[in-house]
């Protein structure tokens, strides 16, 4: 005979036996942030750095089944820690992305470490030892528009000579997705290495699409409004001589007339990276110069009337100080820093 004493004894021990169930990548409790490509039936594929699928579930472990083309790395965050990096190899494999946890309420997040040139990731099932719950989304959405810089280029490297390589490459420690998590806002990060905002091998000919390298994959302008916008690009533009005035300022112009037709409440940041200086190139004084364009970009945005708009101008990295990353990039520290004048910048501005 079972006493009235024993049943939460009971209750407590079956409640440690939980099924595992399979679920569907196209499930509405899986929550996709970024740029998603969801036209193959089989499953969503990504691209673009940052690209982050989260889970909210009450139970003890996740798996997943991920194709991939075998460069790409996720890092894993459970709870808001970072615990490990998944490696993807080529083909169609199982993963585990979190295993022996306590037998509560957890958010699993798996965020794209690297960027478009490492690869298109899709992913097939998942797998859930608990019970899957919908997440919540957050009140905020930032978005950065960038290059190398903003992809976390060799952000995890120990020294400026030291050559770029995928494993540190860390699109999860840049200033934006830093400083997305100070505000507890959703994240999505615009950016490819090399890329310029005029007039060649440029973001705004890739803007519109889900998977960079693929123009059949348009991305639904209407969806993810965000509330602030970063534009950090002018690294490469400036990188051996100044561009045309004219040009480029009517076109950084343009680009930002263009990002006001899908968010025209959101403050619009043009950024001055921290590899811009007066230095390099030799007798060009890029950084200078720069600062002019920005002003005629400003001044061309105003006689239109948009007045959300403003430079944020990030130092020049201090190798001395904080050390530079592979290939001459910003370190972490560096990211660190310039996440926290954007975090200030922000919070002044918005409110957040």
């Amino acid at each position: 005979m079972i006493t009235a004493f024993l049943l939460p004894v009971l209750y407590a021990i079956v409640g440690t036996s939980l099924e595992t169930s399979t679920v569907r990548p196209n499930d509405p409790r899986v929550r996709y942030i970024g740029r998603f490509d969801f036209q193959d039936p089989a499953g969503p594929r990504c691209a673009w750095p940052a690209s982050t699928v989260e889970f909210c579930f009450r139970g003890v472990g996740l798996k997943a089944k991920i194709r991939d083309e075998g460069s790409d790395r996720f890092q894993i965050v459970v709870d808001g820690t970072p615990t490990q990096v998944i490696k993807l190899r080529k083909g169609d494999l199982d993963y585990d992305l979190a295993t022996g946890l306590s037998n509560d309420k957890h958010t699993v997040e798996l965020v794209k470490r690297t960027e478009a040139f490492a690869g298109t990731t899709q992913f097939l099932d998942f797998e859930v030892d608990g019970t899957l719950e919908r997440p919540q989304k957050p009140k905020h959405i930032l978005e950065v528009i960038g290059d190398s810089i903003s992809c976390g280029f060799g952000n995890e490297g120990k020294t400026k000579a030291e050559p770029f390589s995928i494993e540190t490459e860390n699109a999860y420690l840049t200033y934006g997705a830093i400083t997305a998590r100070a505000f507890n806002a959703d994240f999505i990060d615009i950016a490819w290495s090399g890329r310029t905002m005029w007039p060649t091998n440029s973001i705004p000919e890739i803007y519109d699409l889900a998977l960079p390298a693929d123009k059949s994959t348009k991305w639904n302008l209407k969806q993810e409004i965000p509330s602030a916008i970063v534009i950090n690009l002018a690294t490469n533009d400036f990188g051996k001589a100044n561009p045309d005035e004219k040009g480029w300022t009517e076109a950084y112009a343009a680009f930002i007339g263009r990002l006001r037709q899908r968010a025209p409440r959101a403050m619009v940041y043009c950024a001055i990276g921290p590899m811009m200086t007066d230095n390099w190139p030799p007798t060009t004084k890029a950084l200078t110069t720069l600062r002019t364009y920005l002003t005629d970009v400003l001044n061309l945005r105003t006689a239109v009337g948009d007045t959300k708009i403003k430079v944020i101008e990030f130092e020049t990295q201090n190798e001395e100080r904080d050390g530079i990353g592979s290939s001459w990039h910003p370190n972490t520290t560096t990211h660190r820093n310039m996440a926290n004048k954007l975090i200030e910048t922000i919070h002044k501005d918005l409110g957040w």
